[in-house]
């Protein structure tokens, strides 16, 4: 039976590419922060799916310390591994000031790319012991409004400025910055590397009850031009368990797109790779 970690799988997205995998027989483990609404999520699938090979297991992937006793856990466990999805991600845009975690990093920059990073070195050896290793990351539509975009080396924790929003397309084009520069190193493996780029899904507005009354009707109405979690987990599962694709970067109706330029910097690549190790 194939295994397939998940981040963030107790809820949107990730919920349903859970449900879709599931479905599909592969052992799947939510790696979850709030561990009691992911067990109750892995119920719900197992009950739906009849795949009783389903658990969830405790991470906040904005700690580095949790992230590598997770890898720990995981690999006692467990020992075999043949798809990573990382797909939880923080985005709070009730957030005014930079978020630092108790191990000095910014919050958004450390959950949504040195979690990836860190995972991703953590689990290689399990990646490649399978044979059919995939890595899947994670990046947004919303990067198409900033072609001109660069990685801000010198604001990685926020203090010379910060939006929530602007912070967030940093740490998706890390995330494609990132993802390229691995494709490159295990070219000669057994591994693929896929990126995707979400477009608008429908939000649980249930999950950011901390924003304003202004934000919540723009996000109504963009729920109306949004596609369901559903129908962009496809695109996951797609990448999980069919036949490999020689693409890297697919959008929500499975067609291969282009990445921001500034991400093909190698340069830059190697910069970040460098400066991520050095963080995690």
């Amino acid at each position: 039976m194939k295994k397939c970690i998940i981040t963030g799988g107790n809820s949107g997205i990730g919920k349903r590419a859970a449900y879709q995998i599931a479905g599909k027989g592969y052992f799947v483990v939510l790696a979850c922060r709030n561990i009691e609404q992911a067990q109750k999520v892995c119920e719900e699938i197992t009950n739906e799916t009849g795949n009783s090979n389903v658990f969830a297991m405790r991470v906040d992937l904005s700690l580095m310390s949790e992230v590598k006793t997770f890898i720990k856990e995981y690999t006692q466990q467990y020992n075999d591994l043949d798809v990573l999805i990382n797909n939880a991600a923080d985005f709070d845009l009730s957030r005014k000031t930079p978020l630092i975690t108790s191990e000095g990093n910014e919050a958004q920059f450390a959950t949504n790319h040195l979690a990836p990073f860190a995972l991703v070195q953590g689990l290689l050896p399990l990646l490649k012991a399978s044979d059919d290793g995939r890595i899947i990351n994670i990046s947004s539509q919303g990067l198409m409004m900033y072609p001109r975009i660069t990685f801000d080396f010198d604001n990685i924790k926020g203090d010379k400025h910060y939006s929530p929003a602007k912070t967030y397309y940093q740490t998706k084009l890390a995330q494609i910055m990132f993802s390229l520069m691995l494709k490159e190193k295990l070219t000669s493996s057994n591994i693929s590397v896929y990126a995707i780029r979400v477009t608008n899904v429908k939000v649980d507005m249930n999950r950011y009850k901390n924003i304003s009354p202004f934000l919540k009707f723009m996000y109504k109405i963009k729920s109306q031009f949004s596609i369901s979690p559903e129908e962009m987990a496809k695109v996951y599962t797609t990448l999980a368990t069919e036949p490999k694709l020689n693409g890297f970067y697919y959008d929500e109706k499975m067609r291969e797109v282009k990445v921001n330029e500034f991400a093909y910097n190698q340069a830059a690549q190697q910069k970040l790779w460098d400066l991520s190790e050095k963080l995690i």
